[in-house]
């Protein structure tokens, strides 16, 4: 079931590297999102919630695409790196910023994200050494 995992994260930022963020309608109601400590507003979010504060970042940018690589299979946990670039609305300015993220599933559905600032940070959240 992991390679399963990784293939659906794998699917679903390939939709978001494109500007498509459609695949956040679909999340379980369940659903926790766990923002970086770094990020404004930061904290664990559940349901609506999760789902209106990504909603909320997606919206605060034009052009924004989210770019993963290094997939890692932590089993029920799928580990991988993600650059986001944006401008945010009303600025010329570009932003960019490389994460981690850890991606936690339930049998085939995913049900908590947490994003890191370091890859090691990630790891040992999954439970996974370098």
């Amino acid at each position: 079931m992991s390679e399963e995992h990784v293939e659906t994260v794998r699917t679903l930022y390939g939709e978001l590297s494109h500007g498509d963020f459609s695949g956040f309608a679909e999340l379980p109601d369940d659903f926790e999102f766990v923002t970086s400590p770094e990020v404004p507003d930061a904290g664990t979010y559940r349901g609506a919630a999760a789902s209106r504060w990504m909603t909320t970042w997606v919206d605060s940018f034009d052009e924004l695409k989210m770019e993963a690589s290094e997939f890692i299979d932590g089993g029920d946990k799928v580990v991988f790196s993600i650059f986001q670039r944006g401008r945010p609305r009303g600025s010329g300015g570009l932003i960019e910023g490389r994460w981690w993220q850890v991606v936690t599933f339930r049998e085939a559905e995913m049900v908590r994200v947490e994003t890191f600032q370091e890859r090691t940070q990630a790891l040992e959240a999954a439970g996974l050494s370098e």
